[in-house]
């Protein structure tokens, strides 16, 4: 990840260059050797972490608020470092292939992926072989990819634009979250091809029971979900998942052949291993789809005393929430800001943003999902910062 390494410090804030408005820095309050550099651009935010070490300073992009071109990342950071004396850094100019399909209104953020209504949806492309051909020999149907590897998401991008595709769409998002906010009865078929099996740690996998209920709430009738894998346990576990729901019709394949596999999978085929595929299929008996209702995630909170409330804890029933460290402005700051890192929802699924408090008006740095999770916690959360760790009592939600 783009970074440098410089001598001294960086000291011009307030200022703006080209697209970019450079802010005060914000000093966290447990360990202030550390600071955010605030990042106004194309009306979002994003933060440089600055760590103050014994002889140096460390300035590399925050994750959580990382944008996706790395070209906006380098930018920023080489006009950042220009005036600085540098001891190192890796901000050389971006490779084209790291760059070629970024811009090309293909990778979208959550927000955007309202504009389009999916017909076929794969999670985890991985190199991209199965979701170009998908595009290719269905021109007819929007196709949605979820990816959380950089690279293969760079990867089809790049096809995307070389093969001059116009019906694939990119998410780097939770997949498992994201289809919960998808219409009901609108999908034709989800692919999940070689997912991690995390055969000792099985709440990390994608495919669960909340899984294959939110699948089945956008599925078509008898739309399915295609599952291939090398790997019978996460296979059987799968089928036990499918039985347990209350309609379930299924079919399972042994060492089928099929059009695209990807190295991965000619890997194993090559090693005689065995590949099995389940298509679990969505029957007409299945009832339990509802639409979703709209939520605004708004505070109505006048007073806020983050000190009372960072790095601390809280768990109701199924839903968390974590608080992080606090960063907060300057004595003598032109603006007077204060940032907390949040982490709240399910425990499997995890949605992590900033909070964000000026001028008394507090917001997320990145809006929650209109789901069931995120709406639950959203509400928890406001009864914390009301009432602490009262609101954690039975009935307070």
């Amino acid at each position: 990840m783009p970074h440098f390494i410089s001598k001294n410090m960086f000291m011009q804030t307030n200022i703006k260059h080209d697209n970019f408005y450079i802010a005060e820095y914000l000093v966290n309050n447990k360990y202030p050797n550390l600071q955010i550099l605030p990042i106004l651009y194309n009306n979002s935010i994003f933060f440089i972490r600055c760590i103050k070490r014994d002889n140096d300073f460390l300035y590399k992009i925050d994750k959580l608020t990382r944008p996706n071109d790395l070209n906006i990342i380098k930018k920023v950071l080489n006009f950042i470092s220009s005036g600085l004396d540098i001891i190192s850094h890796n901000l050389n100019k971006v490779n084209k292939k790291h760059t070629k399909g970024m811009q090309t209104g293909f990778l979208l953020n959550e927000n955007e992926l309202k504009n389009i209504k999916p017909d076929l949806i794969e999670i985890g492309f991985g190199s991209g072989r199965h979701i170009i051909d998908l595009a290719n020999s269905n021109t007819n149907k929007i196709i949605l990819g979820f990816e959380i590897h950089f690279p293969s998401i760079r990867q089809v991008l790049n096809a995307i634009e070389l093969y001059e595709i116009k019906n694939l769409y990119i998410c780097n998002f939770d997949a498992r979250q994201i289809i919960q906010t998808l219409d009901i009865n609108s999908v034709d078929t989800i692919f999940l091809h070689f997912p991690v099996p995390w055969n000792k740690a099985k709440h990390r996998r994608v495919f669960s029971r909340d899984f294959l209920e939110n699948s089945f709430r956008i599925l078509k009738n008898n739309g399915y979900i295609n599952i291939r894998s090398d790997d019978f346990e996460y296979v059987r576990d799968s089928i036990n998942e499918a039985l347990s729901a209350d309609h379930a019709h299924f079919e399972v394949l042994k060492n089928k052949d099929t059009k695209i596999i990807s190295k991965y999978e000619q890997r194993w085929t090559n090693l005689k291993k065995d590949i099995y595929e389940l298509h679990i299929f969505k029957q007409p008996l299945y009832d339990k789809q509802q639409s979703l209702s709209q939520i605004d995630f708004e505070f109505d909170i006048k007073q806020i005393n983050f000190l009372d409330i960072c790095n601390k804890k809280w768990i109701h029933d199924s839903i968390f929430i974590n608080i992080g460290d606090l960063y907060y402005s300057k004595p003598n700051s032109k603006r007077n800001i204060s940032v907390v890192q949040i982490s709240f929802g399910s425990f499997y699924m995890p949605f992590n943003t900033f909070l964000i408090l000026e001028d008394n008006k507090l917001h997320y740095l990145k809006q929650p999902l209109n789901i069931k999770s995120h709406t639950i916690a959203h509400k928890f959360l406001c009864n914390i910062l009301k009432h602490g760790d009262n609101a954690v009592k039975k009935g307070e939600l």
